[in-house]
């Protein structure tokens, strides 16, 4: 053999090397990753994504808008439900709170005075003169009602004027993710703080057969523990705030919080980000074993060429470039 031909032999081996050596599979994930809003923080998170067989999500932002939405208005007097909605709307503004924020999106505010927030109770104050309280049943003296959503009632001018109910706002695409979920052999549970009626109902609505109400923390934290402690590779979906515990826990921690220490950074809890984000993970050792194969056809192809004396040194390094070029073209596609 030629020193020639050795050298066109060493040059041809460049695409098989790149495909190799460089973690281009890696590379091409994570770009995906960016362009649909979810950031891997290091390798690590994404290996962990492959593994990942259990999904605790939690109510707020996953398979739920993370919004609550007014669904029943229900006057004391048969036409006043405009004049209902406003009176509680317009006390509502300004309140840091689910079920205020939901009420208040029903209507403008109105001129305030004396507002006293209660909590535990509700919000008292007046609007445009009139006194209006909206709050607990039982603290304005009004019959309780059970039932889906959450219902609070309203009074107005010392007299009982009516309800409202509010509920989660699923998402329109929750039940397609969830299964989507579980066709990657992922188990969803949904880890809800409301009632026990609420929480089974939202998880029926998105077709998620296993629902926790858990609230404490720590709580959280020992429920993924105990999955773990089964042999399950455990993901955590849910906002930092209260969840801290249970997403330093998980084999997987994804968050919406921009400065937070989860593995997966996302731009919204959506439950179907999450199925992106493991279907991410699962995409790199076939993308790999692709490009490998790529590089390893470019490259015998190569050496075959070379060896019959079809490509000289300069001939070599051309196809080596144009190869290299494919191996990562096929990386860019994928």
């Amino acid at each position: 053999m030629t020193g020639s031909t050795a050298a066109a032999l060493a040059v041809v081996l460049l695409p098989a090397l790149i495909a190799l050596l460089v973690p281009l599979a890696r590379w091409s994930v994570t770009r995906q990753a960016r362009q649909a809003g979810i950031e891997f923080r290091d390798a690590a998170a994404l290996a962990a994504a492959r593994a990942i067989d259990t999904v605790f999500l939690d109510r707020w932002g996953t398979v739920t808008t993370g919004q609550l939405v007014v669904t029943s208005v229900d006057p004391i007097e048969e036409g006043n439900g405009r004049s209902l909605r406003w009176f509680a709307a317009a006390l509502e503004h300004g309140i840091e709170h689910p079920v205020a924020r939901a009420i208040a999106r029903l209507g403008p505010p109105g001129r305030l005075g004396s507002v006293e927030n209660l909590p535990g109770r509700g919000i008292s104050g007046s609007v445009d003169r009139h006194p209006v309280r909206v709050g607990s049943p039982g603290w304005l003296g009004m019959d309780e009602r059970h039932g889906l959503g959450s219902t609070v009632a309203v009074e107005v001018d010392h007299r009982p004027f009516g309800y409202l109910t509010v509920s989660d706002n699923v998402r329109t695409d929750a039940t397609t993710s969830v299964e989507r979920l579980l066709a990657l052999g992922v188990e969803p549970i949904l880890l809800s703080d409301d009632s026990a009626l609420n929480a089974e109902h939202l998880a029926q609505q998105c077709g998620v057969e296993e629902w926790l109400v858990v609230t404490e923390p720590e709580k959280r934290e020992r429920l993924v523990r105990e999955r773990q402690e089964t042999g399950r590779r455990v993901a955590v979906v849910a906002r930092a705030e209260g969840n801290a515990e249970a997403l330093a826990a998980a084999d997987l921690a994804v968050s919406d919080d921009p400065s937070g220490t989860a593995a997966v950074r996302v731009d919204d809890l959506d439950v179907g980000r999450t199925v992106q984000a493991l279907e991410l993970g699962r995409l790199v050792p076939r993308l790999t074993w692709r490009l490998w194969c790529a590089g390893g056809l470019i490259t015998a192809i190569g050496v075959v060429l070379v060896a019959v004396g079809m490509l000289s040194l300069v001939l070599a390094a051309g196809y080596a470039v144009v190869g290299s070029a494919l191996v990562v073209a096929t990386a860019v596609a994928s």
